[in-house]
């Protein structure tokens, strides 16, 4: 069934609803899934969950010593919540892909890294993962494509 066909259907029973805002929510519900989908399927593949690769690629992208504290790695990832983010970390402990150390000036504070193999891990994923993303998108021409980018964009302000 079309969103258009879903829109026209509530429609018939509430006229007074936007059509167009429901084609939309059901165009970002269909997409979104597709898209959690195909990053659930490629994490997997790497013996990770999304959450987990979500860290490790925030310790990344956070670049050399590719180091932060736990409270500012929690506001980086899309974790909801710092016990969340304990789970997570002492899988990724387990895996051996990051390392916990107290802060030696504030003891309270906790820093997480990659470790060598967390490093390498990510390293290698996140050009595959981008790659692979990307074919969500090749029915888009670049121009559609930043058009979308720029609309976006203007909905996350």
């Amino acid at each position: 069934m079309t969103s258009k066909q879903v829109a026209e259907q509530w429609l018939t029973i509430n006229k007074e609803l936007d059509g167009n805002i429901i084609e939309l929510v059901t165009l970002f519900v269909r997409f979104g899934t597709s898209l959690s989908d195909a990053r659930t399927h490629f994490c997997k593949k790497h013996g990770l969950n999304p959450s987990e690769f979500d860290v490790l690629a925030t310790l990344y992208r956070s670049g050399e010593p590719y180091e932060l504290t736990a409270k500012a790695l929690k506001e980086q990832t899309l974790l909801p919540s710092s016990g969340a983010l304990s789970n997570r970390l002492e899988r990724l402990e387990a895996k051996d892909l990051v390392v916990r150390k107290h802060d030696l000036v504030d003891k309270r504070s906790v820093k997480i890294s990659l470790s060598k193999k967390g490093l390498g891990l990510v390293a290698a994923m996140g050009p595959e993962f981008f790659g692979e993303m990307a074919t969500l998108f090749e029915a888009l021409p670049d121009e559609q494509r930043q058009s979308l980018l720029s609309l976006m964009s203007s909905l996350q302000s």
